[in-house]
Order: C-alpha cells, then structure tokens, then sequence
C-alpha cells in the first residue's frame, strides 16, 4: 500500500513550509507530494520551488480547490490519494494509521478526526465529534456515513484518504458545488462502498484563516453558499433524503444569503429554496431582503448572546493541554 499526497496551495506562503514539514516528517513515508500551486499572488510558489519535499509541482491557474486537486489526482501514481491542505499539518503517523486500518480491506474511503487550532486565539479549541464511534472501525456503508455526516459532520479534509482507481472511477472532483466539493465527492465515492474512520485526531485543522478556500468561497453572488443544498439534492434519491431536511435546512441558507450575498446572490438562493419555504418566510425574507442592514444587525446581537459555537465539534477547554505536539508543528 503506498500514498500519493495531493496538496492544493492558493497563497499559503505563511504556512507551506510548515505543513509541507509535516508531510516529511511522516512515519511511514509518501510515494510522492504533489503540490498544485493554483495561481498565487504570494511567495507560495518560490518556496515550493526550493522545498526537497515536493515531487511533483503543478500550476493552475486559480481554477478553485476542485480544479487543483484534480489536477493533482491526474498525476498521482499510489494506490491512495491523501488529502492535505496547505494551511493544514498532520501528525507524524497520520499515513501509518491510515495503512493500519485499511490497508489489505476493500474500503475506498478513509476518514479520521482532526484537531482544530484557531489562529484567532493560538491554541487548540476542538475536536471532531465522532458520535458513536470511540475506535478505528471499517466496512461501513454508506448509509452508516450519512447519518454520522448528518449528525456528526463527519468530514475533515485533511484527514481523508481515498482509493486512486476509485477517485478515477467517479470523475475527480466537481468544481460546480465549490464550498461544498468535498462532501459532494465523499457522497459518490462512498455510494455502495464501504468506508472506515479513526477516531483519534492525526491531522490539525487550522481555522479562522482568512486566506483559506473555505473563506474565499463565501462568494457573495451565492453559488458557493447554496452548494451544499444543492449538494444534497443532486443525491437526494440515492441517500433516501428526505423532503423535510430541505424545508429545515431553507430557511438558515436564506438567513446566510440576506447577510452575505449581494441582490443577486439573495435572488439565486431564493430561487433554489423558495419551493421549501413556507408563505410567512417569503414575506419575511422578501422583508430582509430590501432593509438587509437591519436584518444583519438584529441577527448579530442574537449570536452575540449565543457565544462561540464550535458543533459539531468538541470543545476543547483552555489549559486542557489537546496537542502541544501537535500544536508545536504548526
């Protein structure tokens, strides 16, 4: 069993190094790193020049992270593809946990749970929240990782591992659903597969980064808002989705959009939801959106008074000592 790690950069010059460290600094070693650099603007891609750790480098011209890890896929020559970003660190047996598991079984995907570290506050603040499943377990289906997703949100990332011929098999990545790319791909490799996950954290999530694709992807025109509801139901049918999911989920992607999205943003999201909205949210909605100010500052004051919200994830507690070795590579 070897790896292949596939690395999407976009203006990570502050962190590169440091994840790229971690890539080295592995236990069991990589076939090979392949880093798409996805048009940087920063120093991202002359320190990719001269960094011994990287086998393969790729450009892109900043095409999104779908785009530049399916380039990166393209050129992969392992049996499995591990995903990292480029703000993002594992731990040193992060490969080795993954062959432990799945290595020799017929399971396409892997999952494990990540620490995240909030630059914010320069510590630990969560983890994953693995709901039931307290050891390494594999052979589930995928019915079993969408109730855990739903419940749960089991997702990270930078902690994924897939089956190359699998990855080939259902088409890459699908930059139509950016902000939410990573979940559509996950719900097609896994249909009528079998997954495994690994509770325990080997990958560290950096949050609160501005730089990040995540953040860049809350696009105002509100395409990469609605992604995930679209996400579902474009596999509605083959998870047995049911129709109330949407009519709960409506309301909060239209409360998003009337504080993130431009006129036009509001309008493309209102005509994906309208159908699950009922007559006196329309009219509240239609409301918000010609005094979107007001609307914004009440909807502030009311997650003021909620605090920092980290579901679906732990809660690490300050002075609980998650990681200093993990803590100490980033």
């Amino acid at each position: 069993m070897n790896f292949s790690v596939v690395i999407p950069c976009y203006n990570a010059e502050a962190w590169i190094e440091s994840t790229l460290a971690s890539v080295a600094a592995q236990t069991l070693s990589a076939l090979d790193v392949i880093v798409v650099d996805d048009g940087s603007g920063d120093r991202s891609l002359s320190l990719l020049q001269t960094n011994a750790t990287v086998t393969q480098l790729l450009q892109t011209p900043n095409l999104g992270p779908a785009e530049a890890r399916n380039a990166g896929i393209a050129a992969a020559m392992g049996d499995w593809v591990a995903f990292l970003d480029a703000d993002d660190a594992w731990k040193p047996d992060h490969l080795a946990r993954i062959a432990a598991l799945v290595g020799g079984g017929e399971d396409v995907v892997y999952l494990a749970a990540a620490e995240h570290y909030s630059i914010n506050v320069n510590r630990v603040v969560s983890v994953s929240d693995n709901g039931p499943i307290d050891r390494p377990t594999g052979g589930m289906d995928h019915d079993r990782y969408f109730s855990l997703y739903l419940n749960h949100g089991l997702l990270e990332m930078s902690s994924m591992a897939l089956r190359r011929d699998r990855l080939q098999a259902v088409g890459g990545f699908n930059s139509d659903f950016r902000g939410a790319e990573d979940l559509e791909l996950m719900l097609r490799v896994v249909h009528g597969q079998t997954w495994a996950y690994d509770p325990v954290p080997s990958s560290i999530y950096r949050c609160n980064n501005p730089a990040s694709y995540s953040r860049q992807a809350r696009q105002r025109d509100g395409i990469s808002l609605s992604a995930k509801f679209r996400a579902l139901l474009a596999h509605q049918e083959g998870y047995g989705i049911p129709e109330a999911m949407f009519w709960d989920y409506a309301p909060t992607l239209m409360s998003k959009a009337i504080s993130q999205c431009t006129a036009e943003g509001r309008d493309r999201v209102q005509g994906l939801v309208g159908p699950y909205l009922s007559s006196q949210q329309r009219l509240l909605f239609a409301i918000a959106g010609r005094l979107p100010g007001v609307y914004c500052l009440v909807n502030d004051a009311k997650n003021r008074l909620r605090g920092q919200q980290y579901r679906p994830r732990k809660v690490v507690a300050i002075g609980a000592g998650m990681s200093e070795a993990g803590c100490s590579m980033l």
